[in-house]
């Protein structure tokens, strides 16, 4: 309570200084009003001032229809412009008054045609510049060859834009005809970006480094910011495994490394939960430039720079959505008369006579029909999920200062509702920020950061992020009920004692909460040691800990069966037994840096900027479990009212930490040559003394070819053209601690003198030659802009080779030997790829556009991987590693189905093991490759790849006119496969199967050779082996991000003291176009094959942002 008392304190301070302020400017204007009469403009002055106007209602050109755009000016200022455009003439009087009379003829006649022509550094006719009377709305765009012409009044001042150059004033003072010259807008390239421990202007970076700015991170109201980086950065991979609330963040990694280390202001720390609106920046490093961190960067490094304070009067904006959430895709099932039929009809296939049959054709009319109780037909869709759910989003933010102070404040709350009826299932999150930096002295400054993130994860006591959860669901037939006449007896829908109505109603099951908090605070103190020019010294103290406690409350209900026709209730059994289980984790950081960095430029042409830094960091993690069960009552839901027997308690700790020496040196020749080199030295725990320590280098270059006199004096339409290459080697030390010592482990039980005691288990054989895995990487660059940076392009082509990976080797051990092998440095693969980013940005008149594209491959081969010394060719071919493409797919061919059993008896070889006695119409046909006259192993063949997608593709498209904004975000990727699961796809018995089946399955009446599900069966058939035909390819467009907004003009909303208000809608994975939606199945889920996971899901915002 105290933290948010301090805020209010702070808020209202600042709302003071807000309101002495806009006193103390009320004699300056500021007024924005397009295209209205004089009369209206001048009655908009008095209500926005003390001045007041005088004049004869009948005089001519108060309806005269004109435009205003002063800012922060006086009444002068826009009398002129008044004048300018109106036949009227003014008087300023004392006391604020203003007398209006009719212009003289001189007067009017102040009004010129003008004629020009704009053009480039080269001469080049510039076309659609926008050539603006000042301060109105008055002006034209430039034609085909860059002329213009314009009437405005002789004292105007032109006002000539256009994107890539920069603005113009010129005064008209009488002159009637004009050549503007426009000057390049260098600004673009002057961009600063972040990069380990420190900034560099973009074009002086060596490295592959990609850039996000917020302003691309706010589009999406997501939850996870994770999500939001999903397409948009070339060579970073992001796929959402979910949408449940509070396990919705993307799996991320860059180049298919794996996951890539996160650093958020300076530290290591995860930012899924960290609010966009926070967020300054995003940069990825993916080659050389992520060297410099050494053992944690061997799969690339994302560094997160929040936003601090600047220089002004205080910044108050709020923003806030309200979202309604649906799912993407979810396999439709069937109803309960499809359901009997499919299963009358799989058990005839598979031998059972007609009247043996679980459901007779009498049984399938009734749950047609729908009119008996004893026949139900049950949408567990929909009895257990709902249609949407709200998300809420709501954040504050303060932002200011002064040369000596700067702050930033931010307050953020997020309120995320789960998918399912009957429970409070869903995620809160609240998040904290303070960014403070002083100047003490123009040598010294400190800066302090504090953060503190609250998460509260509400599920089911069975979590949906839990693949049991989703087993109950489908386990639910159409034919069950979904409860009673007697409201209190739980029916039993399955082929145990359980109920999923029960996983999602926390009265009935209980439930699973998590609360984590994160706290982190940051001291920096930066010092210039004035004895030396460009040298200076920056101390960073980092603390941050993370906690959360979960616990899980299940409770036990009766499960029971109804006979209609006796009106008699028998329980089939019980539900799990009421238990607890509670968990603590607790996990602390402490981080240490010290570095010395030296920036100079030496007679102009020599820039030279030097690192050197030592950072220490301290993990201290503990955690403790307990467990009870057989309570007395459910109503009672803590450990102490639990039963002592099947009781359970753990707990540990543990203590580490790492060391590492940092350098790094920049040098730049007149700006064209560019040469860095890092070197980290790190050590580790995890290995033995004489290899704890590993050196990890980097060293790139970059040629700017476009500062060069034969590009610079010859093709003058080029602005940039960057040439860059790099090399690092990085290491990879999360092997697992202490593998280098024998160790022992409490397991299991042995009983001595008739009373069970713990015994000890070896950890297996020591290895103390185990040590790093080293990754180097390899990168060649090309960056280019062209036409005044409207056309732009990144081009990269990478090589990483990973040797020393971890292993164990082949080698049969006797049952009696007790251990296992250590694990050794032993296999080693590769990966390639390239990234393509390409944008054009332009504009016609107020209409602006940047439409943008980029598209990432990547592949990994086994270079040697411990394995047999394979001889026999089908061996080598399927199960040969070494020298392989990592991630295939190896599987039966097959051709469709068999539409005859005349086709089955002239097959010609013995695809079932069994004279083919088997098969019938409508199972798959499986070919025999090898011609061997039967089906084994031996004819599988590789037949695809892809579990994780090759390639990743992104199309972004920004469009602003006047005060509307538009944005397009789509998304997509493809080269990617994946295996459909049977458990849903054909019916088994137990599990509702999709509706899928029944509209697209064989049948003698759809006797289609290219059906996509074959004949229904119960049990194991051939057409459960592993073969293409269920291998589907999984590749997707997804529109992501669909964002429609409206900016207000800032003269209607200054009288509410409002600097920007701007509404906005918002679609989030509207629609996608991929070949499993006719399964019900999304393809970014990690049980796309299934469906047996919580589903991504869609959204449509309505939000705003307003700034005070």
């Amino acid at each position: 309570m105290s933290n948010i008392k301090q805020f209010l304190i702070r808020a209202f301070l600042c709302g003071i200084l807000l309101v002495s302020s806009s006193i103390a400017a009320i004699s300056q204007i500021s007024l924005t009003m397009k295209n209205r009469p004089v009369r209206e403009v001048i009655k908009e002055i008095e209500k926005v001032s003390d001045y007041r106007f005088f004049y004869n209602d009948e005089l001519s050109d108060l309806n005269k229809i004109i435009s205003i755009d002063v800012k922060n000016g006086d009444i002068k200022d826009i009398m002129e412009l008044i004048a300018r455009q109106a036949a009227v003439s003014y008087v300023l009087k004392a006391n604020h008054q203003v007398v209006l009379s009719l212009a003289t003829v001189n007067q009017q006649k102040d009004v010129v045609k003008i004629t020009g022509k704009v053009i480039d550094d080269q001469g080049e006719g510039v076309i659609g510049a926008n050539v603006m009377e000042k301060g109105t709305t008055n002006g034209t765009i430039t034609n085909m060859d860059g002329e213009f012409s314009l009437e405005v009044p002789n004292k105007a001042t032109l006002q000539i834009s256009y994107i890539g150059f920069n603005t113009q004033e010129i005064p008209v003072n009488g002159q009637k005809t004009f050549t503007i010259r426009m000057t390049e807008d260098t600004q673009s390239l002057d961009e600063v970006v972040v990069v380990g421990y420190g900034t560099q202007k973009k074009l002086n970076v060596t490295g592959a480094v990609a850039t996000l700015k917020n302003e691309e991170l706010v589009k999406s109201p997501v939850a996870s910011t994770t999500n939001a980086l999903v397409g948009r950065l070339p060579g970073l991979i992001a796929k959402q495994k979910s949408g449940q609330p509070g396990f919705d963040a993307a799996d991320i990694n860059i180049r298919s490394f794996g996951s890539a280390l996160v650093i958020v202001d300076g530290v290591e720390q995860s930012f899924n939960n960290i609010d966009a609106n926070e967020i300054e920046s995003v940069s990825i490093l993916k080659d050389a430039s992520a060297a410099i961190y050494g053992a944690r960067a061997g799969n690339g490094v994302i560094l997160v720079t929040t936003k601090r304070g600047q220089s002004g009067k205080p910044n108050i904006s709020f923003n806030g959505t309200l979202t309604s959430q649906s799912y993407t895709n979810f396999p439709e099932p069937v109803n309960a008369g499809q359901y009997a039929t499919l299963f009358r009809e799989a058990q005839i296939n598979s031998g059972i006579p007609e009247n043996q049959t679980k459901f007779s054709e009498e049984d399938i009319a009734k749950y047609f029909a729908g009119n008996d109780p004893q026949y139900p037909s049950t949408n567990w869709y929909d009895e257990i999920m709902k249609k949407s759910a709200l998300q809420q989003q709501y954040n504050l933010t303060i932002r200011g200062g002064t040369d000596v102070v700067k702050y930033y404040t931010f307050l953020g709350y997020l309120s995320q509702d789960g998918m399912f009826k009957g429970g409070n299932t869903g995620y809160r999150r609240f998040n904290v920020r303070s960014n403070l930096d002083v100047n003490l002295t123009s040598d010294l400054t400190f800066s302090l950061d504090l953060s503190a993130i609250k998460d509260d994860v509400r599920q089911s006591n069975r979590p949906a992020s839990e693949e049991w959860f989703w087993m109950d669901f489908f386990d639910s037939t159409p034919t069950s009920h979904a409860s009673f006449p007697d409201p209190t007896k739980v029916p039993h829908i399955g082929p145990g004692p359980f109920n999923a109505i029960i996983n999602t109603h926390e009265d009935l099951g209980g439930y699973d909460k998590t609360y984590k908090n994160t706290l982190n605070g940051a001291f920096t103190v930066n010092y210039k040691v004035r004895p030396v020019p460009g040298l200076s010294a920056k101390l960073k103290l980092n603390y941050q800990q993370v906690s959360y406690d979960r616990k899980n409350w299940t409770k036990q209900n009766d499960i029971w069966d109804y006979d209609y026709a006796t009106d008699t209730y028998t329980l089939y059994g019980k539900s799990m037994p009421t238990s607890l289980k509670q968990e603590f984790h607790k996990n602390q950081v402490i981080t240490g840096q010290f570095s010395l960095n030296y920036d100079r430029v030496i007679n102009k042409d020599h820039a030279i900027n030097g690192l050197a830094l030592v950072e220490i960091i301290d993990y201290n993690n503990g955690n403790f479990s307990a467990y009870r069960e057989n309570y007395v009552t459910s109503a009672i839901d803590q450990l102490f009212a639990g039963g002592t027997i099947n009781q359970q308690a753990n707990g540990s700790a543990s203590v580490s930490g790492r060391a590492s020496f940092v350098a790094r040196a920049n040098y730049a020749y007149q700006g064209k040559y560019l040469l860095e080199a890092t070197a980290r030295y790190d050590g580790s725990p995890n290995f033995p003394k004489d290899k704890r320590w590993g050196f990890f280098p980097s060293l790139s270059a970059g040629w700017r070819m476009s500062e060069e006199a034969f590009i610079k004096n010859n093709l003058t339409w080029i602005d940039n053209l960057k040439l860059r290459a790099g090399v690092s080697q990085t290491g990879f030390d999360s092997v697992g601690a202490f593998q280098y010592l024998t160790g022992y482990k409490f397991e299991g039980y042995n009983v001595l003198g008739g009373k069970e005691v713990p015994g000890l288990t070896t950890t297996g054989i020591a290895n103390t030659n185990i040590s790093w895995e080293t990754m180097t990487l390899y990168n060649v660059g090309l960056d280019l802009s062209v036409l005044n940076n409207k056309l732009y392009s990144e081009i990269d082509v990478f090589y990483r080779k990973r040797d020393d990976m971890l292993g164990t080797r082949v080698v049969s051990l006797p049952n009696t030997f007790g251990a296992t092998l250590p694990s050794e440095n032993i296999n080693s693969q590769s990966t390639r790829g390239f990234e393509v980013l390409i944008g054009h940005r332009g504009n016609f008149g107020e209409f602006s556009y940047d439409i943008s594209g980029n598209v990432s491959w990547s592949r990994s081969k086994w270079i040697h991987y411990d394995e047999p010394d394979y001889t026999d060719p089908d061996d080598i071919r399927l199960k040969k590693k070494s020298g392989q493409w990592i991630d295939v797919y190896n599987a039966y061919k097959s051709d469709g189905l068999f539409t005859s059993q005349e086709e089955i008896d002239n097959l010609g070889y013995d695809m079932d093991g069994m004279g083919n006695t088997s098969l019938r119409p409508g199972d798959i046909k499986i070919l025999d490759l090898n011609n061997d006259g039967e089906v084994d192993w031996r004819d599988a063949s590789t037949i695809g790849s892809g579990g994780t997608p090759h390639i990743i593709y992104g199309i972004n498209l920004n469009m602003k006119y006047k005060g509307f904004d538009l944005s397009v975000f789509a998304q997509g990727a493809a080269d990617y496969y994946v295996q459909l699961q049977s458990g849903n796809i054909n019916i088994d018995g137990v599990r509702t199967p999709f509706k899928v089946i029944w509209n697209e399955r064989w049948t003698p009446e759809n006797n289609d050779r290219n059906a996509i599900i074959p004949r229904q069966k119960i049990g194991q058939t051939t057409n459960n082996w592993n073969s293409d035909y269920w291998y589907k390819n999984a590749s997707y467009l997804r529109l992501k991000n669909l964002t429609l907004g409206y900016t207000f003009d800032k003269g209607l909303i200054r009288n509410l003291r409002m600097e920007n208000l701007r509404l906005f809608v918002v679609g989030t994975n509207l629609f996608a176009i991929n070949p499993l939606r006719k399964y019900g199945l999304d393809p970014e889920t990690p049980d796309a094959t299934r469906g047996w996971s919580y589903p991504v899901t869609k959204s449509v915002s309505l939000g705003l942002n307003v700034t005070f």
